[in-house]
């Protein structure tokens, strides 16, 4: 990552900011990152599921079980 300015301009090409992770990063810091983005793609993929009318919601499969996850 270098010494250097990440993101000196929080503009293109740059387009991340925040923290220097290089300084700020923690084992902690990652945990809580994954687990915030995994409870928000949960809600949305349950959101999407729900929105399906019910006779869509089972993909035409008898359970959504791990061999058939690849077809959602």
């Amino acid at each position: 990552m270098g010494t250097g300015p990440l993101a000196p301009d929080m503009k293109p090409p740059d387009g991340i900011g925040g923290l220097d992770p290089r300084v700020h990063a923690s084992f902690e810091v990652g945990r809580r990152n994954v687990e915030l983005a995994a409870a928000e793609i949960g809600r949305k993929a349950k959101e999407l599921l729900e929105s399906l009318p019910e006779d869509k919601r089972g993909f035409n499969k008898p359970c959504i079980c791990p061999e058939n996850w690849w077809q959602i």
